[in-house]
């Protein structure tokens, strides 16, 4: 197959390598001619979308800033390419239904970047969920803490665009993977009510710190902390039924479930970032099937407008419209 990554930031850069590991050996990139990221010896350069029929393209990852996502894939879905879009699928409403209805008339397959739902843990967790283990589900709480001024060393982090409005970038869209396997566990949200944190800690223009709630259609409710300013990394979920309850730290390989009588462990690797490792791996080796049209995408534009929609009514409830 012959890739193009639009986008060779970290994202971009760790998706490459990915794909290096698989076995895949030919890769293009579309370069803007602004960005000071030099281009691997084994990605040829192009200059716009419209050369990519011309060079074969198969398949097209998205890992541009969030504001370019729709308007790429748009380029791309034009030209019958199978794409991989980055979460979030943007940071607006523009452009989403004109990319929904090219994608339907020409048959293209889309896969959202949502790498936790191929995570070992998230997918072990929604499989005890399934399996009836905490009983019937009552409430979920995710939560999510990175402190953003330490993402890159020697770099202005308020530059960066998870840091700036106009570029998509905000603790909400930044960090949508909560939402999303919340979703993918309970269903649709329903309702949805959020608070913001005060006191701009990290200097960026937008909102670093959130708590949310939101009643899916199975009638759970999940909560979800999500913050820019959080010392060190973590990043759990648990969930409360009446058999029990489920319980997994990012930091640590295992997921326990818990009840008055006994806890049960299960440990799924040797350590966090062998898990996370998997995670980026077990999501392409998905894409490559997806576009090979193998098998459906288990979050495709479908998921990506769904969580885009309650991001957006989140951003909206604190007055960050």
């Amino acid at each position: 197959m012959k890739f193009l990554l639009c986008g060779l930031g970290s994202i971009g850069k760790r998706h490459l390598n990915v794909l290096r590991n698989l076995g895949e050996k030919e890769f293009f990139c579309l370069r803007s001619g602004n960005s000071e990221v030099r281009t691997p010896g084994d990605v040829i350069e192009l200059r716009s979308i419209s050369e990519a029929a011309g060079a074969g393209i198969t398949a097209a990852l998205i890992t541009n800033p969030t504001s370019l996502h729709v308007e790429t894939a748009i380029e791309l879905a034009k030209q019958g390419i199978a794409i991989f879009i980055e979460k979030p699928l943007g940071k607006d409403h523009s452009g989403i239904h004109e990319l929904s209805r090219i994608c339907e008339e020409k048959n293209i397959p889309v896969l959202m970047g949502y790498n936790f739902l191929h995570h070992p843990a998230i997918h072990f967790m929604h499989k005890l969920v399934n399996e009836g283990k905490a009983g019937k589900v009552i409430s979920a709480r995710a939560q999510f803490g990175t402190y953003m001024p330490g993402w890159h060393k020697g770099e202005d982090h308020t530059r960066s665009y998870a840091a700036q409005k106009h570029l998509g970038g905000g603790v909400v869209l930044t960090s949508i993977h909560e939402q999303n396997y919340l979703s993918s566990f309970f269903g649709e949200v329903v309702e949805v009510k959020a608070m913001e944190t005060k006191g701009n800690t990290t200097g960026i223009e937008c909102e670093e710190g959130i708590e949310i709630l939101m009643r899916h259609e199975s009638g759970v409710l999940s909560s979800v902390h999500l913050n820019f300013f959080q010392k060190p990394y973590y990043r759990n979920c648990q969930i409360i039924g009446t058999g029990g309850t489920i319980f997994w730290d990012f930091m640590k390989p295992v997921v326990k479930f818990m009840n008055a009588d006994h806890t049960d462990v299960w440990k799924l690797g040797a350590g966090a970032f062998e898990l996370l490792e998997e995670s980026y791996r077990n999501q392409m080796i998905h894409f490559i099937e997806v576009a090979k049209r193998e098998v459906h995408p288990v979050a495709g534009l479908k998921e990506g407008i769904r969580d885009l929609e309650v991001a957006l009514k989140i951003i909206n409830e604190i007055g960050r419209n």
